[in-house]
């Protein structure tokens, strides 16, 4: 049923139908609404000195373990490093080789801010959590800024990139601060984002009756998840603040998610040949590339052992039906 409510998409419409307990949806952008996204801004935003904020230390501790089934982020900062960073890394590489500005919105523990860094990058991460910052700035030794981006001392046209992983579904105005963040890029700079991918088109009863892995992976997660974009949505939102550039990735956790990567011109990928050159300039990178080898290695192995346990899977099943 489609009502004109008062919690508004990010595009403006107010006429969102149901989608479950947790969302509406509208049907002009093909977006997923929370039905808290009324909410304040600043009573999602700011994290105090007492961290009493959403975003605060209990976040990544006792929400992260409790709540989401996710390792806490003294965990995190060393299981994601050979997982996520380095997946984030490679696109990197491909479109904006170092040296380069790069600043990633909501770094966490600071651990991707590292590696990059490490790759020759000159790179600074941003959060919201006092405690966090200082988390960051003790375990991995990099620069940090503190609050909303909109909020820090950053040039316009100044940074060569800005990554933003699981950041985008949480901003309460999305064309305010995502017009502010592509205001700080370099006219060929680009933006890479990782964030929840919704099937458009798709009803909560198709998804539910499915055992949608989306569907279920996002459940209890509409306090903090205010939109969940489908592609076309993110690609209409990257337009509308100047990026209409949009190249969609594979992104690491395919079940739910999406990753892009936008821009305000074409832009055109290293070869791997010119991401090695520059890796090769800088001792840290040196190194960064023998972690890159070893994971691809890894990687290799994972799909070659998968490839083989569908085929056994397989002639199980053909066992099965022939009994």
């Amino acid at each position: 049923m489609t009502t004109s409510n008062p919690i508004s998409c990010w595009c403006g419409n107010t006429s969102l139908a149901d989608f479950g307990p947790e969302f509406l949806h509208c049907g002009d952008c093909q977006t997923l609404v929370s039905r808290q996204r009324g909410r304040p801004a600043d009573e999602i935003l700011h994290v105090g000195a007492d961290e009493g904020g959403l975003y605060g230390k209990s976040y990544w501790f006792e929400h992260q373990e409790q709540d989401v089934g996710l390792p806490d982020i003294t965990s995190r900062a060393r299981t994601d490093l050979p997982e996520r960073c380095v997946y984030w890394l490679r696109t990197l590489l491909a479109f904006k080789l170092p040296p380069a500005n790069v600043l990633e919105l909501g770094s966490a523990h600071g651990g991707f801010v590292a590696m990059l860094r490490s790759a020759g990058y000159d790179a600074a991460g941003l959060e919201l959590s006092p405690y966090i910052v200082d988390f960051a700035r003790q375990t991995f030794g990099v620069p940090m800024h503190l609050g909303p981006v909109e909020q820090q001392p950053i040039a316009p046209g100044s940074l060569d990139a800005i990554v933003m992983m699981d950041v985008l579904e949480h901003l309460p105005d999305p064309i305010g601060t995502m017009k502010h963040v592509a205001s700080l890029l370099k006219p060929d700079g680009v933006l890479i984002a990782q964030t929840p991918r919704y099937p458009e088109h798709r009803t909560f009863a198709q998804m539910a009756g499915a055992n949608d892995y989306f569907l279920n992976h996002m459940r209890g997660k509409a306090p903090e998840h205010l939109l969940l974009f489908s592609e076309s949505s993110a690609g209409r939102l990257m337009r509308e603040i100047g990026l209409p550039t949009v190249i969609f990735e594979p992104p690491i956790f395919h079940q739910y998610d999406m990753y892009f990567v936008a821009a305000r011109q074409t832009v055109a990928r290293h070869p791997a040949a010119s991401q090695a050159t520059a890796l090769q300039a800088t001792a840290g990178g040196r190194l960064t590339q023998a972690l890159l080898d070893a994971t691809g290695e890894r990687d290799s192995y994972l799909a070659e052992a998968n490839k083989r346990l569908a085929v056994i899977e397989g002639l199980v099943a053909e066992v099965e039906r022939l009994k």
